[in-house]
C-alpha cells in the first residue's frame, strides 16, 4: 500500500509544474499565445520523468510494486508530455499553462539557457524557464520577451505584433500591393 502512495506522489509532482491550484487568471490584454512544441515539452519533462520512471523501476525491482505499476508510471509520463501547454503573454506579464501569472517587472532580463531561455528574476523573485524547441521563430520570440520586459520598466504598454512583419509585407506598402497586382494579372 505504501508503494502505491509513493508511486502516486512521484507521478503527481511533475504535473504540478504545469497545473498549480490557485494560479489565478492572466491580467491584462492577451498579446500572444505561444504553444510549447513537443520537443520542448520533452526537454521540459526529461528530469522529472526520469525520476518517476527510476522510482517505479526501483519499486518493481524490490518487489514492493506489481509489474503493471511501471506501465502506469510510463502512461502518466506519456500523458504529461502529450498535454498541450502554452505561454500566454499579456501586456502585464506571462503565464505558462495553468501556473501563477508573473508580471514583467518581476524579471530583470532574458538570458539563453540550455533548452530555451531564462527570465532572470529581480532581487527576491524566482527565475522563470521558457522552453523552446530551436525552431525558426525562437529568436523572434526571445526578442519579444526582451522587449516586453524593457517596456514594462519604461511604463509602456504597447501592443507588440508577433511574429513581426517586415516592411515589404505590411498591408499598406507599395511593394506588397504591386506584388499582389502582379499575381492577379
Amino acid at each position: 500500500m505504501l508503494s502505491f502512495i509513493i508511486l502516486i506522489a512521484l507521478m503527481a509532482l511533475p504535473w504540478f509544474r504545469l497545473i498549480r491550484p490557485g494560479g489565478g487568471a492572466a491580467a491584462g490584454r492577451v498579446l500572444h499565445g505561444h504553444s510549447v512544441p513537443l520537443l520542448a515539452r520533452m526537454r521540459m519533462h526529461l528530469v522529472p520523468a526520469s525520476v518517476v520512471l527510476l522510482g517505479a523501476v526501483a519499486l518493481v525491482w524490490f518487489g514492493d510494486l506489481p509489474w503493471w505499476g511501471l506501465l502506469v508510471a510510463a502512461a502518466s509520463i506519456a500523458a504529461l508530455v502529450a498535454c498541450p501547454v502554452s505561454y500566454v503573454l499579456t501586456e502585464l506579464g506571462i503565464r505558462m499553462g495553468w501556473t501563477r501569472f508573473r508580471r514583467w517587472t518581476e524579471f530583470a532580463g532574458v538570458s539563453r539557457a540550455p533548452g530555451g531561455v531564462r527570465l532572470q528574476g529581480v532581487a527576491g523573485a524566482r527565475d522563470r524557464r521558457i522552453w523552446l524547441s530551436r525552431s525558426r521563430g525562437d529568436d523572434e520570440f526571445v526578442a519579444l520577451l526582451r522587449r516586453m520586459i524593457r517596456d514594462a520598466y519604461k511604463g509602456q504598454n504597447i501592443l507588440h505584433e508577433f511574429p513581426p512583419r517586415s516592411t515589404t509585407e505590411s498591408p499598406g506598402s507599395t511593394a506588397a500591393s504591386s506584388a499582389i497586382s502582379r499575381r492577379v494579372v
